[in-house]
């Protein structure tokens, strides 16, 4: 059969269906569904009776049936309860989520924001050179009532020619699309500029850990060597730790600095041929009996008339570690107060450093004080801590600037938390020792806790003929900057060492309490090569010797059973003698004062009130290091003794050290 023959054929079907079929087939439907349900009535494979079930439902099964109900009214009740557990679950959930931000960041920005608006973004920044730095600071210089933050920024790489020419040749939908990523990029700096969340970091603080000077035998070691030391910033941590309610680590306990936090009465020199005064006092040891404490005071003069001139540069730490109230914003206020003591012709500087070092402010006269306060308001913290290319590049600014006869500085504002560069504490050391040859000096303040780094700037201060503070407060900026601002600034006196040769006759033991990290060589002594510490106008600084007179059975050696000892020689009125050497401003060689220690010296009774005040605060530090020489004393005993001569204290720094020997006696019985 051929295609025509088969087209013939289909076309005489007749397709249309007839119109009973659609009746047959609902009928044939109907049918078959009927005899199925036959079937299962009765029963699947089998005409035997059903198995017999228990009759009771399972508890499983009402439960499920009380929320498969076939009443809507409880499948909507119940319905709304799952919704409502699910609600509070998923809110209990993301509330125990870490959030992005937090309230102090809020706080924080609150804070940074000028008077009666939001703070705006930046209308101009000014570059300025970094030494040692292939690139520039980017400084913001709008109003100074704005918290800008600084950054470094690197030089704009050029690109290639064929990047150059590819860019030429985008057309009108690229432009439009380079322009929205401008857009996003402005909005990424603006979002960059709010101030970061505060920074935290507890317990890396870090402390030289020595041990206490240990008692000696004058037959053995007659002589003891030491240098001076006027820095207070023990006391002043101590202090912080004692007001949060816990007792200092013990490697903070310096003794010698936290008695000399202290201003003595002692008597000051005749006339100013001699810098300083040296008073010696010998009391009875309150924590052993028989022992007797030799004390010794020096007063150096006052500055009158006309003060020399100044050239400060102050090398302020701008990192990350320092966004903390009690860092950065503590720093401004600080060098605020500073600037209200310096004269409308002493200049200033500012150099910053976080990842980089930059000069914010070139030298300006104080007399122009906002400007001054100005640069200050603008500095920001963020970065990391290019510490050691700071202090190059303030050395740098110091020195370009010298004034001969003068004051030239270099004050350092930081936590001490170096980790970008020169971040060996040795290096570091041997840099300042070598500028301080060239007649610049650095004194240093310490802020903060958590990452405080007291041993680098210990180094620092000790090696840059400076001073070293610790500003935990207002009041303690007040103290060091304003009240004591003369001592902190004028040196009187340079490389001032202390000798005592003890007289085998009349001392058999001895032991100088404090000053364990500037013990000297006996033949140091004599050695003008050698640094010392220095003495500030009107700074007063004592040293105490415990010592056993001999015959007394207070010593802590016992008698040799083997090896006979002949009676020492020596002059029967004194304990000892007392050497001092030092250097004047300018002078390469030393000065020598001498002076007798004498059994039966004629003390004052303001001189016994100073030297019992002194002992109760040595003894408060031997207490808070472990009191390993110093027997059954304790706080009470410290505290009586400091009551009964706390004598004239107009600023109340006496007074604060009763409440601080009452806190310390809480917090070591917690």
């Amino acid at each position: 059969m051929n295609d025509e023959e088969l087209k013939a054929l289909f076309a005489r079907v007749d397709d249309t269906p007839a119109e009973d079929a659609r009746d047959r087939a609902v009928a044939a439907a109907l049918a078959a569904f009927d005899e199925a349900d036959n079937l299962s009535a009765a029963g699947q494979g089998s005409g035997a009776a059903a198995r017999p079930t228990p009759e009771h439902t399972p508890i499983g099964r009402k439960i499920m049936n009380m929320f498969t109900a076939n009443d809507s009214t409880r499948r909507w009740l119940f319905s709304g309860m799952a919704s409502a557990a699910v609600l509070v679950l998923g809110l209990f959930l993301a509330l125990q989520m870490p959030q992005q931000g937090s309230f102090e960041y809020a706080w924080d920005a609150m804070e940074e924001q000028a008077p009666g608006g939001d703070a705006q973004p930046t209308a101009r920044a000014k570059e300025y050179d970094v030494a040692g730095s292939a690139g520039k600071v980017a400084l913001d210089v709008s109003s100074a009532g704005e918290a800008q933050e600084w950054v470094a920024a690197p030089p704009p790489a050029t690109p290639a020619p064929e990047v150059q020419a590819q860019r030429a040749s985008y057309g009108s939908e690229d432009t439009a699309q380079s322009a929205a990523g401008l857009a996003m990029e402005k909005r990424a700096i603006a979002d960059d500029r709010l101030p970061g969340p505060r920074y935290r970091d507890e317990g890396r603080d870090r402390f030289t850990a020595t041990d206490a000077n240990p008692v000696k035998r004058v037959a053995e070691a007659p002589v003891s060597t030491f240098s001076i030391d006027v820095d207070t910033a023990s006391y002043s941590f101590v202090r912080r730790q004692l007001n949060s309610g816990v007792l200092p680590q013990k490697s903070a306990v310096r003794l010698e600095e936290m008695v000399n936090y202290f201003p003595y009465d002692y008597p000051l020199p005749a006339d100013r041929s001699r810098p300083f005064s040296t008073s010696v006092t010998v009391t009875d040891s309150p924590w052993k009996a028989g022992n007797r404490l030799v004390h010794i005071g020096i007063k150096g003069y006052e500055l009158a008339g006309t003060q020399p001139r100044a050239n400060l540069v102050f090398l302020l730490d701008v990192s990350g570690s320092m966004r903390s109230p009690d860092k950065l914003p503590l720093v401004k206020q600080s060098m605020n107060l500073l600037l209200s003591k310096l004269q409308p012709e002493d200049t200033v500087s500012i150099v910053v450093y976080a990842g980089a070092a930059g000069t914010v402010l070139e030298p300006t006269p104080v007399s122009e004080k906002q400007k001054i306060l100005a640069a200050l308001n603008r500095l920001q913290a963020g970065g990391s801590t290019a510490g050691a290319q700071g202090i190059q590049l303030a050395y740098q600014l110091a020195r370009a600037h010298f004034i001969k006869d003068g004051v030239n500085r270099v004050v350092l504002a930081t936590d001490g938390d170096f980790n970008v560069g020169i971040t060996s504490q040795r290096e570091l050391q041997d840099f300042v020792e070598r500028e301080r040859k060239s007649g610049v000096f650095l004194s240093v303040l310490g802020f903060g806790q958590g990452n405080y780094n007291d041993a680098l700037m210990q180094a620092l201060a000790q090696n840059g003929n400076g001073v070293a503070a610790y500003i935990d407060s207002l009041s303690e900026a007040q103290k060091v900057l304003v009240d004591e601002a003369t001592s902190s600034l004028f040196t009187i006196a340079r490389d001032v060492k202390i000798q005592v040769e003890f007289n085998p006759a009349t001392v058999s033991e001895y032991r100088l309490l404090g000053y364990e990290t500037r013990l000297l060589k006996q033949q140091d002594f004599n050695n003008d090569a050698v640094d010392a510490g220095d003495i500030g106008a009107g700074h007063s600084v004592t040293a105490i010797y415990e010592i056993t007179p001999t015959g007394s059975d207070s010593g802590l050696f016992s008698g040799s059973r083997y090896t006979q000892t002949t009676k020492a020689q020596g002059k029967s009125g004194e304990y000892g003698f007392l050497k001092l050497r030092y250097k004047l401003p300018g002078e390469d060689e030393s000065r020598l004062i001498e002076q007798p220690i004498t059994l039966t010296g004629k003390t004052t009774a303001t001189a016994q009130r100073e030297a019992n005040f002194a002992t109760a605060v040595a003894g408060f530090a031997q207490l808070l290091e472990g009191g390993q020489y110093i027997g059954s004393w304790n706080y009470d005993d410290a505290l009586q003794l400091a009551q009964a001569n706390r004598g004239d204290d107009p600023y109340g720094y006496r007074a604060e050290l009763v409440q601080l020997i009452r806190k310390a006696e809480t917090a070591s019985s917690m």
